[in-house]
């Protein structure tokens, strides 16, 4: 039987009453499939009894629009599949962004808890430099106060010896002209014992200078105690949900269990791995990654056109330049993968990413000459890239050595 509204098409009139269609029907008649309004079927019916206005063929009353009816219910029916598929993706991505927005409220949590011990660090550093400095200056102070002190008393004993010689020769010269000449000569010999002249102290003053020049430098130098550098930083939004992250964000260990981790576009979502949280267009970078007893590893780069959705080819063609340990071999992933060429097992890789040469060189830090090179780094931005399924054995970025130059 033809669809209603195909015949409608052809024809939008009604075939008993010749006006455009209020409720088309098709009846169950064998004969001529005819297109009728519902009331003109009622009139028809209420008078000459159930048959087709059109051909006169008998039918029975349960035939009026049923054929409509079920093949529009059959048409919706095909027709909300594809929005009850929509639905669900909806649900499914009002879910994830409901998730989202707990695992932002959770991010931004610890995030703080985080800057709060760093910054808590920092600060007691500083308390405790500027209570060393202070405490130093006091006790120069007291030091330098005391040498002064001193010093104050010898001439406080010096002038009063020389002040009773000055007053007991002044009172010998007002003495009777016989007693006087009696006792010149002594009288004269003191005036000849005269005292040096006082010497200054030196150094007497407080080292300001010491105290107060480059005073914010010196103590950022001192810092280099505490704080540590890291050339790479591994995203967390990145990271498979199988990874357990450092509270630094060097470290990544592979778990047998899975943790509740928003599907968002820059997670991968099949292999543990992760990218760098910064990638490099231009200049050279050097990163060393600590392997030992890590029996499951790729390190290297990932370009920044990669799908992290699904499984992956670790070829150049795909966007990876990577090396791996797997099964106790070492290789480097071309296509085919090329085998290592090691001395003895490795414990820390060196990573040399030279953008503007399009190189990329991995080392023992051991040794000098490289482990593999590849030359053909095509990519806008090169992320550092890790993967490791050993769940004995961390991944670690090893903090780089610091250095404080003034030109």
């Amino acid at each position: 039987m033809e669809d209603i509204w195909s015949v409608i098409e052809e024809d939008p009139c009604c075939s008993f009453c010749g006006e455009i269609f209020n409720i088309p029907v098709v009846l169950c008649c064998t004969l001529c499939e005819r297109c009728f309004c519902e009331i003109c079927c009622q009139q028809f019916w209420e008078t000459k009894g159930f048959e087709c206005p059109f051909c006169r063929e008998e039918i029975s009353e349960s035939g009026l629009g049923k054929c409509k009816e079920q093949k529009m219910k059959e048409e919706l029916k095909s027709a909300l599949k594809p929005l009850r598929e929509k639905l669900k993706l909806y649900q499914k991505a009002k879910l994830n962004c409901e998730q989202t927005t707990e695992h932002i409220k959770s991010q931004a949590d610890q995030t703080e808890r985080q800057i709060r011990a760093e910054f808590e660090t920092l600060h007691q550093f500083l308390r405790d430099e500027e209570a060393s400095r202070l405490s130093t200056l006091n006790q120069e102070k007291i030091q330098k106060s005391q040498i002064m002190k001193d010093k104050i008393e010898d001439l406080e004993n010096d002038i009063t010896s020389i002040t009773n010689t000055i007053r007991s020769i002044e009172q010998e010269m007002r003495s009777q002209d016989v007693p006087f000449l009696k006792n010149y000569k002594e009288t004269i010999k003191r005036t000849w014992r005269i005292p040096q002249d006082p010497d200054m102290v030196t150094e007497s003053l407080l080292d300001v200078a010491k105290y107060l020049g480059s005073l914010k430098f010196k103590v950022w130098e001192k810092m280099k105690d505490i704080i540590t550098y890291t050339p790479v930083i591994l995203d967390p939004n990145t990271a498979a949900n199988c990874f357990l992250l450092s509270e630094d964000l060097t470290t990544i260990q592979c778990c047998s269990q899975t943790y509740d981790l928003p599907d968002n576009p820059e997670r991968f979502d099949v292999g543990a791995e992760v990218l760098a949280s910064e990638g490099f267009s231009v200049g050279r970078h050097s990163w060393d990654v600590e392997v030992k007893n890590n029996t499951y590893w790729v390190i290297g780069v990932a370009s920044t056109s990669i799908n992290r959705k699904g499984k992956h080819v670790l070829t150049p063609a795909e966007g990876f330049w990577t090396i791996r340990l797997r099964n106790g071999e070492y290789k480097a992933c071309t296509a085919p993968w090329s085998p290592l060429t090691m001395n003895k097992e490795l414990h820390v890789v060196r990573v040399v990413l030279d953008m503007d040469r399009s190189k990329l060189a991995f080392y023992d830090p051991r040794e000098r000459t490289p482990l593999f090179a590849f030359t053909d780094i095509i990519t806008p931005q090169a992320f550092p890239y890790f993967c490791s399924a050993c769940k004995e054995h961390p991944l670690k970025v090893l903090p780089a050595k610091l250095s404080v130059n003034v030109d």
